[in-house]
């Protein structure tokens, strides 16, 4: 391709420079995260008291034509983590690299939530308590 970087994470071209946006890696690491079996969202997923924004949630460090993220995620409660975290980073930086360029220097993962194990579907909708049968002299 013949390139050319600069400081500041600008990558120089033989007809000018690309600057990616941090908000467009981002995006791009969220919609990489979400797409991975087993994670349940991008940060803090539900509570009443979720820690930071999305920004806070992926956390972009950009240097010379290479990229570093730190991504918090929550999963679900059946994931076997290093494993999931594992696929997260190769498809973090095959998608980062094919789409932007950019080389991936780290991807740092941390597991902020798990999620509790959903109740069984089909016969999980609330039964009624059955009637039970009057006390001894109640009528």
């Amino acid at each position: 391709m013949g390139d050319e970087t600069a400081a500041q994470g600008v990558v120089r071209q033989e007809l000018g420079t690309l600057e990616v946006a941090d908000q467009v890696f981002r995006d791009l690491v969220r919609k990489v995260a979400c797409d991975v079996a087993g994670v349940a969202g991008v940060g803090r997923s539900g509570g009443l008291f979720r820690r930071g924004g999305a920004a806070e949630a992926v956390q972009v460090e950009r240097a010379q034509g290479e990229v570093a993220f730190a991504i918090s995620i929550s999963v679900r409660y059946d994931v076997r983590i290093p494993e999931l975290v594992e696929e997260l980073r190769r498809r973090v930086k095959s998608a980062v690299e094919e789409t932007t360029g950019y080389k991936v220097r780290a991807v740092s993962v941390t597991v902020e939530h798990i999620l509790p194990p959903e109740a069984p579907r089909g016969d999980a909708a609330p039964q009624a308590v059955p009637d039970l049968p009057p006390m001894p002299g109640q009528q």
